[in-house]
């Protein structure tokens, strides 16, 4: 026979022998030690089934009086009677399926997604920012009409709860798509003129006399300069406050526009610095113009030959991943505006940066201003590669007589008088456009070089042809060859009795012969 007792520390009950009664056991669970006595004993429960019951002190269960059984003494038992709706329809007690409910969901779901776009989106830079407003109401008027009419569908079951649902959230979209205010669009004009005119600071600069500027900026450098140069060939800008790492890109540009042989010099003064042009050809008004580009003139001591300057920082500093991410962002409108400002920076190698990125896309706005700009870009700088890169942006910016085709023709010139390297988009610029003198430049660069400009004369066609007779019996044999190989490719009747005179002159078997065979029987079969 078995016992339940109960632990009087955890309460826990367990089955023992009878055998253990009057002896101390330990609690399997917390380890109490207790004697199994009647207190630790839990008696058994009395077992009953419904109308068994006799205890008295079960009398308010009640219950209902059998058959033949009397109702005195006895608590009445009430019942209530159901009532059903006798016009429910089947589709107001079935649960909706799988698909309405998804559908319900992704009704609401899009609705408050496209809110919070919308909301974020409309600041400046954001997602809505350059969409116009009529275009943003339109989107907004059909997100709400797709996201009511998921929830209606979604909550048929429920029409009035789907119907405010709908209502409510169509409601918000379509209104925050009107009333929510449109970014101003930055306008190129509007960015270079705030890189022009943006004041630096609010209070203006302290005044002082010239003596007392000279003292200041430690003038000895500049008076040096002026003993070996002269007073008109010197011009130093002093800045009293600049960051040094702002200064390579200074005397980089100064360099570069004021054309002097030598990068300026620069002298540190305190928090700024003291630079020094040397044997510059540009008066001080037209240095006080390209100071604009990256600072503002506080004050001039002309017989000092000084000008002094504060710098604006601001665009002088490597641009941040924002501004990277629109100078590269080629689906917006301000790619055009933000490239077009990158023209006119200070550091060449961000010019040549946005004239590529200019370049790789079809021009919709602002093409006569940066057609202008890139046209002016071509003498910046005369490192090739970076001439060329400005040509291949004028090829796709230029239109037909806006200047570009002189301006082009001028620098390639000046570029072979000098004997420096003529980028190949040059020539290849002034051929596509017919431009006159094309051929002559072409046909000075190939004389020198004619494996590399020999397929532009072929792309010149009939233009070429009437140039290569004359070089048929020139002494230097690759030009005479690609002569050859130019007529054969675009020759016609009228070279061939230049080429059958220069044939009549040739040694039989050798392979000018051959050369001048080729080309007559490809003029005379009408190709080769």
């Amino acid at each position: 026979m078995t016992v339940r007792i109960q632990c009087p520390a955890c309460q826990r009950q367990f089955k023992v022998s009878e055998e253990l009664k009057g002896r101390t056991v330990e609690c399997g669970a917390c380890e109490k030690q207790f004697e199994v006595s009647e207190k630790a004993i839990v008696p058994d429960r009395e077992r009953y089934f419904p109308g068994d019951i006799k205890r008295p002190g079960l009398d308010h269960y009640g219950r209902a009086p059998m058959s033949g059984e009397t109702d005195q003494g006895q608590a009445p038992v009430q019942f209530a009677t159901a009532n059903y709706n006798q016009t429910a329809s089947a589709a107001e007690i079935t649960p909706s399926s799988p698909q309405r409910m998804v559908a319900s969901g992704l009704g609401v779901l899009i609705q408050i997604f496209f809110i919070v776009i919308l909301v974020f989106g409309s600041q400046q830079n954001g997602a809505f920012s350059d969409m116009e407003h009529d275009k943003r109401i339109i989107l907004g008027g059909f997100v709400a009409f797709v996201g009511i009419a998921l929830i209606f569908y979604g909550g048929f079951h429920r029409r009035k709860q789907a119907a405010l649902t709908g209502v409510v959230l169509a409601g918000l979209v379509t209104g925050l798509a009107i009333f929510l205010p449109v970014p101003k669009v930055i306008e190129s004009s509007d960015l270079s003129n705030e890189l022009v005119t943006r004041p630096l600071v609010n209070a203006p600069p302290e005044k002082m006399t010239e003596q007392e500027a000279r003292i200041e900026m430690g003038y000895d450098p500049v008076e040096k300069a002026i003993k070996i140069f002269s007073a008109e060939s010197v011009v130093a800008l002093w800045a009293p406050t600049m960051k040094q790492r702002f200064r390579y890109q200074i005397q980089r540009y100064l360099q570069r526009k004021t054309g002097v042989g030598a990068r300026p010099s620069f002298y540190i003064r305190g928090d700024g610095g003291l630079i020094v042009l040397e044997g510059t050809e540009l008066d001080i008004p037209q240095i006080e113009a390209l100071i604009q580009r990256f600072g503002v003139v506080e004050d001039v001591y002309s017989n000092l030959r000084v000008i002094r300057i504060s710098i604006d920082g601001e665009r002088l500093l490597e641009p941040s991943a924002e501004l990277e991410r629109k100078l590269n962002d080629k689906s917006r409108p301000a790619f055009y505006a933000h490239n077009q400002a990158e023209l006119d920076h200070i550091d060449i190698d961000r010019v040549r940066d946005a004239a590529q990125r200019l370049g790789s896309v079809e021009p919709k706005m602002f093409r006569s201003e940066i057609s202008k700009r890139l046209v002016e870009l071509l003498e910046e700088d005369d490192d090739t590669n970076y001439r060329s890169t400005i040509c291949n942006a004028i090829l796709v910016w230029s239109q037909p007589n806006d200047g570009a085709e002189p301006a082009v023709a001028r620098v390639a010139r000046e570029l072979l008088d000098t004997k420096k390297e003529v980028p190949r988009s040059m020539i290849k610029f002034l051929l596509d456009r017919k431009f006159p003198e094309a051929i002559a430049l072409i046909e000075i660069l190939w004389h020198e070089d004619p494996s590399t400009w020999e397929p532009l004369l072929i792309d010149a066609g009939s233009d070429a042809e009437r140039v290569m007779a004359s070089y048929l019996k020139d002494k230097n044999v690759s030009v005479a060859r690609s002569a050859l190989l130019i007529l054969r490719r675009v020759g016609s009747a009228a070279s061939l009795p230049a080429l059958r005179e220069a044939l009549a002159a040739a040694s039989e078997g050798s392979e000018r012969t051959l050369l001048i065979n080729n080309a007559i029987q490809a003029i005379e079969s009408g190709g080769d």
